[in-house]
Order: structure tokens, then C-alpha cells, then sequence
């Protein structure tokens, strides 16, 4: 570990002890202005650095038990906040979260003012940002989210992965899992649904994932875009556990007449990281797979922008 890792770890860790109940949260009345703080840390450590940034974050997670997505958007609230800002009267985290999600700094200043001066409740300014669609861009979807499926061998039935389009992988992680995912591994059951991830010695592991999954489920990172031929893209998907999955997409309206030229010509432009998401269409038509890209490369928790429109992947 390094030393500039080591302060680093130190100093967050005194802003987020650890609680009653095993967790690192700060009261609700002082979370806004630890998590600014929280962000002022990492910026400071990271900015500029954007591999090492991510890498550091991911490992910053896993050694105080925090989800990264906390540390990336404490980073955002920290950047598009101030200080005096984050500790208004009123103001919660989950306030801030919302807030920092408008790209415009002056309608993001005076929107911060009215929910504080007017005592706005989250629900209240979720709708005055429902009012403008735009100013919430969509999430970027989170990649690594299984569900665990029986596979039937030529002798048996055991557990495995589904890594989408119809490919599965038994439920077997690379090198030694940690004991806390060893024991997962064997209380899963078919149904349940699972995050890959790393623990705090950068070991393979798994955590649970509850609730709504239809958003989660066949994320999967693009490799790939290259045209082939008219409204038609060879696209290159990973989808976990060393399997790239090659797909032949074909461009919906309103991009379905665009010859291979000007798809040369755009696709260049279109920078990765790229993230798919897959819905199985019915009667074998295939896969709809909509694209995603973030709105800052460096940042994986920044919000996405829809690529063009949905694309198909034919049967097949």
C-alpha cells in the first residue's frame, strides 16, 4: 500500500467511521457537508489521473465497505456544489444527489437556493427537475449484475451464471475467492441475482442484489463498433468472465438508412467506453440493445447520454 494511498484511506476513514451496525455513514444533519469533504479528498487525490482514479476508488470501496458509486458521487457534489452549498439549512445528501445531476452551474445555483430558501422535501425537487427532463440525464447503467440460472450437463444440473444471449457459466471465480464470497457462493439458489466485484485484498467476489433487476440484468461493456455495412454495426461485447460476445446490430429509425459511408464516418466519433444493455425480443426476433455512453469518460457514476436510437440484434 502505498504512502499517498495510506493518507488517503486515513483521512476518509476519519470522516466515515464506522457505526453501530457495521456501516460508514455520517448523520443525516452533517451528510451533505462529510461527503463534500469526502469528495474534496478524492479530487485532490485523483483529478488528472483518470485510470488510477478508478482503480483507486474501486479499492477505496472495497477497504471501507462503501459502495463506489458513494465515492463517485461524493467526487460530483464536491465539484459542482460549494461548500456553503452543501451545508444549507434543509439541504440533505440525497438533495445534493439530485442537484449535482444539472450541467447548467447557474440554473444548478439557483435551483440549490429555491430548495433550500422554500424547505423543498427530495420528492418536491424531484418533480421540479421532472419539469425539465433534460436537466436529469439517465444513469449510466452499472455493468457485472448476474442471475444465477441452473445449467444441465450431459450428467447432472448445477448452478451457473447467464451471462445473456444464451450463454451461461458455471458458477466457478477466477483464482481463490475471499471466505465471506466462498460462503456465498454455496447459499445461492436459481433466481437469485449477484454483483461481481473485488474485496478488500482485490480478490474475485460476489454481493447480493435486491430488488427491481430488469435495469441491471445483460449490462455488458462494448469493445467494439465497426460498420459493416448500410444501418448495420459489428459490435464486440464483453460479457464477464473472459467471453466476448460478436454481434451483427442493424440501426433503427431514425438511423436505419444511413449507408456504411457515414457510419465510417461517425462511429470514429464515438469514443468508448460504451455500455449495452439487451432485452431478448419475443418469437425470435432477436435482441433490442440500446447504447450508452458517459457523459465524462473519467467518471463512471456521471450520467449517460442515449446513443442515437435503439439497435437491433438479429436472430441468429
Amino acid at each position: 500500500m502505498s504512502t499517498e494511498y495510506q493518507a488517503l484511506h486515513a483521512a476518509v476513514a476519519r470522516l466515515l467511521p464506522v457505526a453501530a451496525d457495521g456501516s460508514r455513514r455520517p448523520a443525516e444533519r452533517d451528510a451533505s457537508r462529510t461527503y463534500w469533504e469526502v469528495g474534496r479528498l478524492l479530487n485532490e487525490h485523483l483529478t488528472g489521473r483518470a485510470t488510477y482514479g478508478q482503480r483507486a476508488i474501486a479499492r477505496l470501496a472495497a477497504d471501507l465497505n462503501l459502495a463506489p458509486r458513494t465515492l463517485y458521487r461524493a467526487r460530483k457534489v464536491q465539484q459542482r456544489l460549494s461548500v456553503a452549498h452543501a451545508a444549507l439549512p434543509g439541504l440533505t445528501w440525497s438533495h445534493c444527489r439530485l442537484l449535482v445531476t444539472i450541467d447548467d452551474d447557474d440554473a444548478r445555483r439557483r435551483l440549490t437556493t429555491r430548495a433550500a430558501a422554500a424547505g423543498w422535501s427530495v420528492r418536491k425537487l424531484q418533480e421540479q427537475l421532472n419539469d425539465t427532463p433534460a436537466a436529469v440525464p439517465p444513469s449510466l447503467p452499472r455493468v457485472g449484475t448476474y442471475r444465477i440460472v441452473t445449467i444441465e450437463t450431459a450428467t447432472e444440473q448445477v448452478l451457473g451464471f447467464d451471462l445473456g444471449f444464451g450463454v451461461r457459466r458455471p458458477l466457478v471465480l477466477p483464482g481463490k475467492p475471499g471466505k465471506k464470497t466462498r460462503r456465498l457462493l454455496r447459499e445461492l439458489a436459481p433466481g437469485d441475482a449477484v454483483e461481481r466485484t473485488i474485496d478488500a485484498k482485490g480478490r474475485p467476489a460476489l454481493r447480493r442484489v435486491w430488488g427491481k433487476l430488469e435495469s441491471r440484468l445483460y449490462v455488458h461493456n462494448v469493445t467494439s463498433l465497426r460498420p459493416v455495412a448500410v444501418a448495420t454495426l459489428h459490435v464486440s461485447l464483453d460479457l464477464g468472465f473472459d467471453v466476448i460476445q460478436e454481434c451483427r446490430m442493424r440501426l433503427r429509425s431514425p438511423a436505419k438508412h444511413l449507408s456504411r459511408s457515414v457510419l465510417e464516418k461517425v462511429v470514429p466519433a464515438t469514443s468508448l467506453p460504451v455500455v449495452a444493455r439487451s432485452v431478448r425480443l419475443p418469437r425470435q426476433q432477436g435482441y433490442a440493445v440500446d447504447l450508452f455512453q458517459p457523459t465524462d469518460p473519467d467518471d463512471p457514476a456521471s450520467p449517460a447520454q442515449h446513443l442515437n436510437a435503439l439497435w437491433v440484434l438479429p436472430a441468429g
